[in-house]
């Protein structure tokens, strides 16, 4: 008898500006939240981006956090290349580039139309 292969749910985290899902999609590196989805837009549930790091290492830290929290893509505005790093060597792919709301990205990216991001959007912050 055929075994049937279990399906993984997709896991995916929205870089937001805040706790709900008409918040604002922000940078990874300015994020207050990730709203992270599993299977379906409806599940989902809030995680406040913990990251008290220094301004040039805010990007890197939340990074880390979506590694650990084993999701399979990043919705989010800008990334910069260090953060890019540690999602792409964590097999996580990143979809850059976003405006709207969360739920607005979610829609594009269920229904296909938001593309992999294959590098850093944001070179870094220039302090004045």
């Amino acid at each position: 008898m055929a075994q049937k292969a279990s399906k993984k749910k997709c896991k995916m985290a929205v870089s937001s500006l805040g706790p709900g899902l008409e918040s604002k999609i922000g940078s990874l590196a300015r994020c207050t939240h990730f709203i992270v989805f599993e299977g379906s837009p409806k599940e989902h549930r809030v995680v406040k981006s913990g990251s008290s790091s220094p301004p040039n290492e805010k990007g890197p830290s939340a990074a880390q956090e979506l590694a650990k929290l084993k999701v399979d893509i990043v919705i989010t505005s800008t990334i910069g290349p260090r953060a890019f790093a540690i999602l792409k060597d964590a097999g996580i792919i990143v979809k850059a580039g976003c405006k709207g709301t969360v739920s607005d990205a979610v829609k594009k990216c269920a229904a296909g139309k938001l593309k992999e991001c294959t590098g850093a959007t944001y070179a870094g912050n220039i302090e004045l």
